[in-house]
C-alpha cells in the first residue's frame, strides 16, 4: 500500500494520541499512542511507531509496534520491523531481519480472535498420543 492508496495518513513528523477508527486504509509514518481499527489495511512505514493495539483485515509493518495485533486476513512483518505484543491472524509473513516478541494465535478464515478450547490433560503416566506402528505397520522394537 502506498501513501496514495491510504485514506488516513499520519505523516512521519506527526504525533497522535487517541483512537483512530476507519473503514478505509490507514498509513502511519509518525508516532501514534493509542488504538487503530480499520476494516481494510493498516500499514506502518519504517518511521512509523504505535504504542497500542491494532485491529484490521491486514496489518503490514516496516516500523515498530508495542501492543496487540488482530488481523482477520494477514500480518506482514517487513525486514526492519519490530512487534512487541501478541498477535492473532489467519496468515503470517515474517521477513528476514524482522523481530517478534510475543505469542501468536493462527487459525483458518474467520478464526482470528476466537478463543480455542483448552486441551484435556492425560492422567499421569498415560501417553496422550495413540500408539504408533513402526516401519511397515510393525510396533517398534522394545515396546
Amino acid at each position: 500500500m502506498s501513501t496514495a492508496n491510504a485514506q488516513t495518513v499520519l505523516s512521519k513528523d506527526a504525533t497522535f494520541e487517541g483512537k483512530i477508527v476507519s473503514k478505509d486504509s490507514v498509513r502511519i509514518d509518525g508516532k501514534l499512542v493509542g488504538e487503530v481499527r480499520s476494516e481494510a489495511t493498516i500499514e506502518l512505514g519504517e518511521t512509523g511507531s504505535v504504542e497500542g493495539n491494532l485491529s484490521a483485515a491486514t496489518v503490514i509493518t516496516a516500523g515498530q509496534i508495542k501492543g496487540a495485533v488482530n488481523a482477520r486476513d494477514k500480518v506482514e512483518l517487513k525486514g526492519k520491523s519490530r512487534l512487541d505484543g501478541d498477535l492473532v491472524t489467519t496468515r503470517l509473513v515474517i521477513e528476514d531481519g524482522a523481530q517478534f516478541e510475543g505469542m501468536c494465535k493462527m487459525g483458518g478464515r474467520g478464526d482470528a480472535g476466537r478463543a480455542e478450547a483448552p486441551r484435556a490433560e492425560s492422567p499421569a503416566g498415560e501417553s496422550a498420543e495413540p500408539e504408533r506402528a513402526g516401519l511397515f505397520g510393525r510396533k517398534p522394537a522394545g515396546h
